[in-house]
């Protein structure tokens, strides 16, 4: 019986990676100290799978680097829940592939960057690697599991929008997430370099969900797009409210498990809500004021008296990294009020 409006939930099983990319909102390299047993992964799967939520997306760093992951995954999938694995395909094996297959996964994200061999190996700091992440989407095409590419949009990767939905119509690619980067983890240390306006940034998006046949893309820590397209591209607006979950889902229907326990709102939010191995999910949600008032988009300046607060928002992560203040108006909002 779900006790909790939280849907989905994303634990970072690991703080070890060994690419090097710019935008990562972890920072991650090399394993931390505390990071979380298998028995209290188990716990943990337990615990997310009281709170009523649908989906676990087992993420890192690099999750497949977890001598037991296939373990965490068949426990996900015995209380109940959907597992689903986010990972850059550097680790995969057909062995491996098959055991989490049979383990129960359901689906799978694999990063790209760009429909550009050298491009994406080049800015994930490992070379042959966009070769390893295709050849990991096929490998669990052939099983039959639902496959999600995320493309974070940069100013190195603006003009590959089309090139990368193209490339996921033709592997059959189900999801097609394109993120907006946020300024946490080393995506800081490299933000000016790489950032990209709002509108050029809502204009890709709308470019690409346009270009679109299959694949179903959606744009991701971009809550502005629905209220944008519903400005500039009513018909499209109309249909992608009837398929996609609208506005910033952070702490509402989204929560954030670092490795070591700690509980977020999303991953590029870093205020600590608890940890747990001191409290259950359910009390942290329960005895949270952040969660509560995020809940009744309890927010400052223009967020607060616009129109579209309730299928927007604003970027909460944003927010607090531009003005340190978590219910502040989302500061690269282009939105005519």
């Amino acid at each position: 019986m779900q006790t909790s409006s939280i849907i989905l939930v994303s634990w970072g099983t690991t703080n070890l990676c060994p690419l090097k990319c710019p935008h990562c909102y972890r920072d991650a390299s090399r394993r931390l100290p505390d990071e979380l047993s298998t028995a209290e992964g188990f716990k943990l799967i337990d615990e997310v799978a009281k709170l009523g939520a649908k989906i676990l997306v087992f993420s890192g760093g690099e999750p497949l680097t977890r001598d037991d992951i296939v373990d965490l995954v068949a426990h996900a999938q015995n209380v109940g829940l959907r597992p689903a694995l986010a990972t850059s395909g550097i680790c995969t094996t057909y062995t491996l592939v098959k055991r989490l297959v049979d383990a129960g996964l359901e689906y799978v994200s694999i990063s790209l960057d760009s429909h550009i061999t050298e491009k994406h190996d080049t800015f994930r700091g490992v070379s042959g690697l966009w070769k390893r992440a295709v050849d990991t989407i096929k490998m669990f095409k052939e099983y039959n599991i639902k496959v999600q590419v995320n493309f974070t949009l940069t100013k190195i990767n603006k003009e590959d929008v089309l090139g990368i939905v193209d490339l996921c119509e033709r592997m059959n690619i189900d999801y097609l997430h394109i993120f907006d980067l946020v300024p946490v983890g080393r995506g800081f240390k490299f933000f000016n370099e790489l950032k990209l306006d709002q509108h050029t940034v809502l204009e890709k998006c709308v470019e690409a969900i346009l270009h679109a046949e299959h694949v179903d893309v959606k744009p991701t820590c971009i809550p502005q797009i629905l209220p944008y397209m519903m400005l500039h591209y009513p018909e499209l607006a109309r249909k992608y409210a009837t398929r996609h979950t609208v506005g910033c889902i952070a702490g509402i229907r989204y929560l954030y498990i670092a490795p070591n326990g700690d509980v977020y709102p999303c991953p590029y939010l870093p205020i600590k809500l608890g940890n747990i191995r001191e409290t259950s999910l359910q009390k942290i949600l329960e005895t949270s004021d952040i969660i509560l008032r995020l809940r009744n988009r309890a927010f400052d300046g223009k967020c607060d008296v616009c129109k579209f607060k309730n299928i927007c928002g604003g970027c909460r992560a944003k927010a607090y990294a531009y003005t340190g203040n978590l219910f502040s108006e989302d500061p690269e909002c282009v939105i005519k009020i």
